[in-house]
């Protein structure tokens, strides 16, 4: 059932990197699932090795229904077309929220990442997003290719805008509490939930952090 329009995202944001094998990557969303994951995006799409891409693709979007948590696209506005996701997730701004739900619906949820340049929390918000993502506040093994940002990024945007913030990139059980503090309303995990010894479990700790914050607002 695809995510109404007014579902204001928030919490534990697990992001699946499909360059991962695939029979570890899906058991580990599913386990994080159960952990308490909120919401999940389907990342690397484009550069996943594997020839299974789209069974691994359905197998996560069907575990995700079943948990009846939003499944969102990185990029790839095909893809979440062709898995029936419920948003799509762009790391640009070539195209606007509108763009997205004239392809996937008038209900798609639609984000955007930000950097360091402040214009664009806004840009964001006036392109119709329905969130926006930090990438990344802390260093990332998984996305070395984004940059730093400081946490008072994350608190000015909440003075700018009104949709939800995420952060992501290298936040761990260390310094998820950081992030939090600076006013995030959830976290973008992937390789401290999906390369974790036990995912439920660490999805689990993670989300009682989470909690803590947002359940005091």
């Amino acid at each position: 059932m695809r995510a109404a329009r007014n579902h204001r995202l928030a919490g534990l944001y697990l992001v699946a990197d499909l360059s991962m094998p695939d029979d570890k990557l899906v058991s580990a969303v599913k386990a994080a699932l159960k952990g308490g994951v909120q919401v999940v995006q389907i990342w690397n799409p484009d550069m996943a090795p594997s020839k299974n891409l789209l069974e691994t693709c359905k197998e996560i979007i069907f575990a995700t229904k079943t948990a009846k948590i939003p499944l969102i696209v990185n990029n790839n506005l095909e893809l979440a077309k062709l898995l029936g996701a419920d948003g799509i997730h762009f790391d640009d701004f070539s195209k606007s929220a509108k763009d997205a739900r004239i392809i996937l619906g008038e209900h798609a949820i639609v984000g955007y990442t930000c950097g360091n340049d402040q214009s664009l929390i806004t840009r964001a918000a006036e392109f119709g997003a329905d969130y926006i993502s930090f990438c990344a506040v802390f260093p990332s093994p998984s996305v070395q290719s984004c940059e730093i940002v400081p946490l008072e990024s994350v608190r000015r945007a909440k003075e700018l805008v009104t949709i939800p913030v995420f952060a992501s990139g290298g936040i761990t059980l260390q310094n998820a509490h950081l992030v939090m503090e600076a006013g995030a309303d959830g976290l973008a995990i992937a390789s401290s939930i999906l390369r974790a010894d036990d995912p439920e479990r660490q999805a689990d700790a993670f989300r009682t952090i989470i909690n803590r914050y947002l359940t005091a607002e």
